[in-house]
């Protein structure tokens, strides 16, 4: 009996959620397909590759609204059996409120488990490929990809990115000089690159002449670049923390802190998709406490109308919590882990007073 009760409330707040998501989802890829539509025409951006930008999008949007989606569609689920009076029923039948949270919770796990899948495995992928294929064509063909980096073409100079670390700094640069008959003048090889006002500075250049009689070589520690590559063609590819797995992110923040580089950004990013599946089960543990406590009695719209506060309260103190924790300089731990923190108090506090 217990495991068709189970099977029941989970199969009312899990069809719930995911009906909220793909509303969700599907108005803001809407919004950002009118946005992507404004600047069709600029290089060879289409209108498909607009669709296609924004389709590819689709699976980060998902990630982000995940949590707010659970609280909303949670509060419809279990509202709707608190209207029907079946939660009263239950509790009559000798479930307590505890036992409830603790049935809502476990089908949360489910919705753990999707999300996972999708931040680790098909987010990170799809955000770049879109991100990549936007660049492309903005820059009217002048940007190009493959297994060894990004090319770009600048006037007679072919350029080679091996690595887009962040923003201001490319490694293993390659710089090929032609001549008007496209022969191959020079070679220039940076192990980096740093983006300054007008200009890139190369360090640790090798530069390669070809004359017509004989090959020279020359090594400086530090050469300027006066007009580089457009920074409109290129800084939708810098290394945004957002866009790597939590495999990812471990990696380079290795990389940030061997070489005593900045990594406070990263590391909260990290520290916030460390807690996203944690936040997805405070959503629902948050949902179930208000329909059995303050909301039991209240009409569904008015649910939403909760939940859609509650969701984008959550959603404005993850975003706001780990900036300002960057600003005061305090372990970005804290700054992911107290809008989690916080609202599982509440929950707490609303169970306790409804049992």
């Amino acid at each position: 009996m217990i495991r068709i009760i189970d099977k029941y409330i989970a199969r009312q707040v899990i069809y719930a959620s995911l009906f909220v998501l793909l509303a969700l989802v599907l108005l803001r890829s809407l919004f950002g397909l009118i946005d992507e539509l404004a600047i069709v025409g600029r290089g060879t951006y289409q209108a498909s590759d607009a669709f296609l930008y924004t389709a590819m999008m689709i699976p980060g949007r998902v990630i982000e609204f995940f949590p707010m989606s659970i609280l909303i569609g949670a509060l419809i689920g279990l509202g709707s059996l608190a209207s029907h009076s079946e939660l009263t029923v239950l509790r009559a039948a000798g479930m307590t409120s505890w036992q409830i949270a603790g049935v809502a919770v476990k089908a949360s796990l489910v919705m753990v488990f999707i999300t996972l899948l999708i931040a680790e495995m098909v987010a990170p992928k799809a955000n770049k490929s879109a991100e990549q294929l936007r660049s492309v064509a903005l820059s009217g063909g002048e940007l190009n990809f493959s297994q060894s980096g990004l090319w770009a073409k600048k006037g007679n100079k072919i350029v080679r990115l091996g690595e887009i670390l962040s923003t201001g700094q490319f490694a293993d640069v390659m710089i090929f000089q032609l001549n008007e008959s496209n022969r191959l003048e020079s070679y220039t090889q940076a192990k980096e690159a740093h983006k300054q006002e007008s200009s890139w500075l190369l360090k640790q250049v090798k530069i390669t002449h070809f004359e017509s009689n004989a090959i020279r070589h020359e090594q400086i520690s530090e050469l300027v670049w006066e007009q580089p590559l457009m920074d409109s063609h290129i800084e939708t590819l810098s290394l945004e923390p957002d866009s790597l797995n939590i495999a990812g992110l471990y990696d380079y923040l290795d990389y940030l802190k061997e070489n005593r580089l900045e990594y406070s950004q990263y590391q909260l990013v990290f520290w916030q998709k460390i807690f996203l599946p944690l936040s997805i089960v405070v959503m629902m543990f948050l949902a179930t406490a208000f329909v059995m406590g303050p909301m039991r009695d209240v009409s569904v719209a008015a649910r939403i109308l909760s939940g859609v506060f509650l969701g984008f309260g959550f959603h404005l103190a993850n975003q706001s919590f780990g900036p300002i924790s960057l600003v005061f300089n305090l372990w970005p731990f804290f700054g992911a882990a107290l809008p989690v923190i916080i609202f599982a108090g509440v929950g707490y506090s609303l169970m306790r007073s409804s049992s």
